[in-house]
This record gives C-alpha cells, sequence and structure tokens, in this order.
C-alpha cells in the first residue's frame, strides 16, 4: 500500500517537471534591415576622408572589425548592422537620425579602421539648426596635406526643387588642399580657384566660376539631362574626377598633369592621353547636386615598373559628384532635338505638339528641349511655314530623341526618328558562352567613346561606315539604308587611348562588304570628335574626346556644292 503510493507520488512529480520543461529556440544573427520607423535630422555627413566606422554619441553604428580577404580572392562576407545592414560600414553619404541626437547636438567620431589601412580618427561636434540642411564635410588630414587645415567644412546644403520644371540645381565646392611631395614627378598644385564647365570647356555660370578655396558657389539651374561637367583652373586645364573603372581603363592618370595615362611597350611604360578624366553622367530633373573637389586617393604609374599598366596609390585634389538629395525618378519628361539633313531645303522650324523647337539651316541641328511624356507629333516646316513632314510618338520619360528631317529614296521629305541611348549601359556575352542561353552581362560605361551611324543619302541604297582600309565596326555600320535605324548593339565603340582613325563611306549591299569606296565623300578624322580643341592646352593633346554620337551621311552623291553628300557629327551629350 505504502509503495503504490509512493509511485503514484513520483508519477506526479513527473508530469510537473514535464509540465514545467521550456523549449530552448537556437540563437542566431538577425541581419534583416531594420524596419523600425526612424526620422532623419537636417545633419548630413558626406564622407570625404574615406572612413568606415563611426559612432555617435557614444553609439556604435558600424562593425568596428577587419574583413579578412578570402582564399581565392573572392569578396569577404559583410556583417551588417542595425544601421548599415548592407554593408556595416560608412558610406559617402549619411544623414544622422534624429533619435541619436541630444538636444539636437551630437558628438561624431569616425575612424577608417580597414584591413591594411592606417587608422585615421576624426572627432567633431555637429548641431541641427532649425530648417537649415548642414553638411559636415569629413576631409584628408596631414597624412595627404602640406597645410594643417580643419578636417572638418560645414556646408548649409539646399533641399528644395528647382523654380523651373524639368531642371535640376547644381554648385561647385572648392576644398582642394596643398599636397605633400609624394616623389618624382611632383603632382600638380590644384589649390587655386575653379571653374564649373561643361564638356567643350565653357562656363555653366558666372556664380560657378573662379570660387575660391574653402569657398562654395551658389546654386545655379540648368536643364535636366546627360552631362560631362568638367573643373577648370585658372590656366584652363582639368581637374580628373574621382575613381573611374579597370574596365574602362580610366583609374590611372599622370600625377604632374592630371591626365589619364594608357600602357606601351615602351619606355616610359605609360604615355599620356592628353585626356582627363570626368564621368558622363545623367542628372536628374527636380535633382539638387554638389560637385566637390577635394583631396583623395588616386591611381598613378609606378615609373620605375619593369611592365607596363603597374600603378600605385597616391593622393591628388579630384572630384566628385554629390546628390544633395536622393535623386527623384523621372516620370514625367522626355527630350527631343531636330536636325535639317534635307538637301535643297532652306530654312526649317521644327515643332512639338505647337511648340517651336528651333529653326535650323542645311546640316544643323538643335539643343535638347524638355517637353511632358504622352502622345507626341514632331513636325518640320519650310520657311513659308507649310509641313514637309510629320513623325507622331507615344513619347515616354526619360528618354532622349533626335529628329532627322532627311530625303527618301521617292522624293519625298521623312522624319527619321531616333531614342539615344545616353545612359552608358551596354550588352556583351559573357565570356565563354554563346548567347543562346540567355547570359549576357550588362556593364555600364562612366566614360564612353560611343558612335552611331545613319545613312540619309537618298541615292545611295546601301552604305557602310568603316574604318581605314574598309575595316568594320560592326552591322549596325554595315549595309544601312536610307533611313534605317539599327537597334541591336547600335553603337560603335572605342577605347580612350585609341591610335589615330578614320571613318570612311563605301557603297555595299547585302552580301557585299566593304564595297567600293565613295571617295567623293570626305573622310573624317578622330580629331573631328574634338569640340573645341584650343581647349587643351598641354602639349600632349588627345586624340578624340569621350560622349555619345551619331555620325550621319546627309545629303546627295549627285548634289553640288553644300548638297554634296557629305558625314555630319552631333554630340548628344554636353
Amino acid at each position: 500500500m505504502h509503495y503504490k503510493h509512493f509511485a503514484a507520488g513520483l508519477l506526479l512529480c513527473s508530469g510537473t517537471f514535464l509540465s514545467c520543461k521550456k523549449n530552448k529556440a537556437d540563437f542566431f544573427n538577425d541581419n534583416r534591415p531594420s524596419t523600425e520607423v526612424t526620422n532623419s535630422s537636417l545633419v548630413r555627413l558626406v564622407n570625404i576622408n574615406g572612413s568606415g566606422q563611426l559612432v555617435v554619441n557614444g553609439d556604435t553604428l558600424t562593425t568596428w572589425k577587419f574583413n579578412m580577404p578570402v582564399v581565392g580572392g573572392n569578396t569577404p562576407a559583410v556583417d551588417g548592422t542595425k544601421w548599415f545592414p548592407e554593408t556595416g560600414s560608412l558610406g559617402t553619404t549619411y544623414s544622422i537620425p534624429r533619435q541619436l541626437l541630444q538636444n539636437g547636438k551630437a558628438f561624431i567620431y569616425t575612424n577608417i579602421f580597414g584591413y591594411q589601412l592606417a587608422p585615421d580618427s576624426i572627432g567633431f561636434n555637429v548641431e541641427e539648426k532649425a530648417n537649415m540642411p548642414m553638411d559636415y564635410y569629413m576631409l584628408k588630414g596631414d597624412i595627404a596635406t602640406a597645410t594643417l587645415q580643419p578636417r572638418i567644412m560645414e556646408v548649409p546644403r539646399q533641399t528644395t526643387a528647382p523654380s523651373r520644371p524639368g531642371y535640376f540645381k547644381i554648385r561647385l565646392l572648392n576644398i582642394a588642399d596643398r599636397l605633400k611631395p609624394q616623389g618624382d614627378p611632383v603632382f600638380e598644385d590644384l589649390s587655386k580657384p575653379l571653374t564649373l564647365a561643361y564638356a567643350d570647356g565653357t562656363p555653366v555660370s558666372t556664380q560657378t566660376t573662379s570660387v575660391g578655396v574653402r569657398q562654395y558657389s551658389e546654386y545655379v539651374e540648368v536643364p535636366y539631362g546627360t552631362y560631362q561637367f568638367k573643373v577648370l583652373t585658372p590656366e584652363g586645364t582639368e581637374v580628373a574626377a574621382q575613381g573611374g573603372t579597370t574596365f574602362e581603363s580610366t583609374n590611372v592618370q599622370d600625377q604632374s598633369t592630371s591626365t589619364l595615362v594608357t600602357a606601351t611597350t615602351g619606355i616610359p611604360h605609360t604615355v599620356s592621353t592628353g585626356l582627363t578624366y570626368a564621368p558622363v553622367r545623367s542628372f536628374k530633373p527636380g535633382g539638387v547636386y554638389t560637385i566637390v573637389v577635394a583631396t583623395h586617393t588616386v591611381r598613378v604609374p609606378y615609373y620605375p615598373a619593369d611592365f607596363a599598366g603597374e600603378n600605385v596609390p597616391g593622393f591628388q585634389n579630384v572630384f566628385r559628384v554629390i546628390a544633395d538629395i536622393s535623386e527623384p525618378e523621372n516620370a514625367n519628361y522626355f527630350r527631343v532635338q531636330g536636325v535639317h539633313a534635307l538637301p535643297g531645303e532652306g530654312a526649317v522650324t521644327f515643332r512639338v505638339n505647337g511648340n517651336k523647337l528651333g529653326d535650323l539651316a542645311y546640316s544643323a541641328h538643335t539643343d535638347y528641349s524638355i517637353f511632358v511624356q504622352g502622345s507626341t507629333t514632331i513636325d518640320a516646316l519650310n520657311a513659308q511655314g507649310s509641313v514637309l513632314a510629320s513623325v507622331s510618338v507615344d513619347a515616354a520619360a526619360n528618354l532622349n530623341y533626335t529628329a532627322w528631317l532627311y530625303k527618301q529614296p521617292d522624293g519625298k521629305a521623312a522624319i527619321a526618328l531616333v531614342n539615344n541611348n545616353l545612359s552608358g549601359g551596354m550588352y556583351f556575352v559573357g565570356t565563354g558562352t554563346d548567347g543562346q542561353d540567355g547570359q549576357y552581362l550588362q556593364v555600364k560605361q562612366h566614360y564612353p567613346f560611343a558612335k552611331r551611324f545613319l545613312n540619309l543619302c537618298a541615292d545611295l541604297p546601301y552604305a557602310s561606315f568603316t574604318l581605314a582600309n574598309g575595316a568594320s565596326m560592326g552591322a549596325s555600320a554595315s549595309n544601312l539604308a536610307p533611313g534605317e535605324i539599327a537597334l541591336h548593339l547600335p553603337y560603335h565603340r572605342s577605347a580612350q587611348g585609341a591610335d589615330d582613325y578614320q571613318i570612311m563611306v563605301y557603297r555595299s549591299s547585302p552580301g557585299v562588304f566593304p564595297g567600293n569606296w565613295i571617295t567623293q565623300i570626305p573622310v573624317l578624322k578622330n580629331t573631328d570628335f574634338i569640340a573645341k580643341p584650343e581647349h587643351y592646352i598641354r602639349p600632349v593633346k588627345p586624340k578624340q574626346e569621350p560622349g555619345v554620337y551619331t555620325v550621319a551621311l546627309i545629303g546627295e552623291l549627285a548634289g553640288t556644292g553644300a548638297q554634296q553628300a557629305k558625314m555630319i557629327i552631333v554630340k548628344h551629350t554636353k
């Protein structure tokens, strides 16, 4: 009897113990992006120094961890944080969350702290001011510069949209500093007043001209589009932009001239191209931008090298584009320009939905104008106001059209409407594939030398554009009928270090290439793609200029004088 009671007690206790047992979940790191609602303050850090680690009022926001290289050269794993879930480190710009400020203030501590990088810490105070967005530019110190300048520059920024629809704001901030000696040859001194200019060297505005050191200009409004902005010294030489890619070979510069170099088999192993790197990029309608010049790491040739192409790091003043607000999406506007390529016709007027685009003489073209997307009709009118030709299109936002007025083989006028790809994006088949499995590689060229070709000559059934001696430039330049627009890989692209070249026109036909050279059509040279040769004042002159171009054959083979067939060049980037 007592035994039964004891056994029942054991069972009761066992049930109690079992009912109290807790399941323990495995511990894991949750690196998903934080969905916590945060509100950015008006205080923004602009990380020119290249710092990777950030502490705000004692709160560590980044990983503070070395990511050691992976065997085989693969990219090491990234440890994200709540504030930087994708990278774990500070990027170029960062708006301080308001919840991290104390009474609108914060003490900021940053450090480079990376694998094989010398630590470089900066500590400073920031303060949010009512209705005044403020940037704190974090700059290189005496590791690179010869003068003891403050490591932090406080710069107010604008976040309001431009006053004109379809425009963007831009300004120039000059924080160029004198550099420490870095060996022979000597890096050129760029710590001087600087000017913002278009690709051909024309100043953007008097307000962005001769901006002194540690000074910034007012914002100016410019029509949206694709530009290659340049920064010029008082002498007229160029300041290089930061970066560039190995893919494009735009990342090595001669330190004494800030010009790009190309590898050679001779001595020295590199020579200047005469070109200075400045990216071609799109500026969005409603955007606000600062072009800042400051000291940064660049790649320069290693002149004692035994092999061509060897390079080492150095410091130089370079420029980069900073978006002062998140770049808005362009969902409303497109651009269009007109080209008068109709032989025998006097002045022509282009109109877009009844709005005047411009008056043109033969072989001339208008600048781009901005219009709202949607159903669009483009008319070309003669001097008496009669419509010569029309074309209609459901114009999409963010596209760049060129309307080419030309003569068809039947003698009637027509408009060929071409959509120009100014994005820099391009496709080519991945290595080791035949293109049948969809493995296409997409890349972006920030420094393109892209040319498209059009045959607008009515009495030439097929035209092929070639390099010297009939060398092919691909299917998009071969056997083009009048008005035909090549769509598949339409651009021929050359390298920044290309040798001298010529462009010729051949009378060809399907199955016959190159055909017969048409000697009466003047040959184009590589230097014809330089808008203003006088812009280049250094001893080494460039062989060509970057940009996106169309080369069009206009006129008639049987024509005389100005109506004689010839090639014209239209540059679509400014």
